[in-house]
């Protein structure tokens, strides 16, 4: 006999017992709750399918799923750097693409730097020169031809065929420009331009090997010896207009 049809039976073939007054309520209680488990009882032999799990017949939720990536822009297939760069010399295009392009050389790639070409000419013979802010007076005049020269970088590896390192290119290069921005906020730009310098001549040994994820990290041994002793100084005209602000407020 089925086990539904043996509790019911059993639950009908028990003998209630003589009660008081003060226990019908009780009674009444459990005569419901037996009717209840008759009921459920009969409907689990009926129904088989009640007591299957309740994840039974669950689809999974799909994960979204991205376009595909469509660009109407004309594909560099076929060209070379000469041809997608042809403001900048050919000997400079072949400095970067072999990773031999020297940091204190960046002005060369702004035609609008203060840098006269007639000095530009003259130090093309591997004379060697110190790299200041007379080249680099502020940030903006380095990260002018700094973007250049990551373009040329991108473009180089997209013309290889190497999607991957197109990428960590693209993504070194924002995230290197973003750093140094942020350095200048916090110290003085002197020595964040020595940062930059020592910086891109330690990655170009890691780019001849073939990586170039350096760019995306910042390198603390040279931000311990060229920044944390250079804070810059806070500005006085802003914190004397604070100040008075303060003053007039507090009237």
């Amino acid at each position: 006999m089925p086990e539904h049809d043996l509790l019911a039976s059993s639950l009908d073939s028990a003998d209630p017992q003589p009660q008081d007054s003060t226990t019908q309520g009780n009674d009444a209680a459990l005569t419901g709750m037996l009717t209840m488990f008759r009921t459920l009882a009969a409907l689990a032999g009926q129904s088989p399918g009640l007591t299957s799990p309740l994840t039974t017949g669950v689809q999974p939720i799909a994960a979204p799923s991205f376009p595909a990536f469509v660009s109407t822009d004309h594909s560099p297939a076929g060209k070379s750097l000469p041809a997608l760069f042809p403001a900048i010399k050919t000997s400079m295009l072949l400095d970067i693409a072999r990773h031999e392009f020297r940091p204190m050389d960046l002005c060369k790639l702004d035609p609008a730097s203060k840098f006269r070409r007639a000095d530009m000419e003259r130090l093309d013979s591997n004379t060697s020169r110190t790299t200041g802010t007379k080249d680099y007076p502020a940030l903006h005049n380095l990260l002018i031809p700094l973007l250049t020269y990551f373009s040329v970088l991108q473009a180089f590896a997209a013309l290889s065929g190497d999607a991957h390192a197109t990428f960590m290119i693209g993504q070194g290069a924002a995230r290197y420009s973003s750093h140094l921005m942020n350095l200048n906020q916090k110290y003085e730009w002197s020595a964040v331009l020595q940062y930059h310098i020592h910086f891109h001549l330690n990655h170009r040994q890691e780019m001849l090997a073939g990586s170039y994820a350096g760019w995306a990290k910042p390198d603390n041994l040279l931000l311990t010896k060229f920044c944390l002793g250079n804070v810059r100084a806070p500005n006085t005209s802003r914190r004397t207009a604070g100040k008075r602000e303060r003053d007039v407020s507090s009237e």
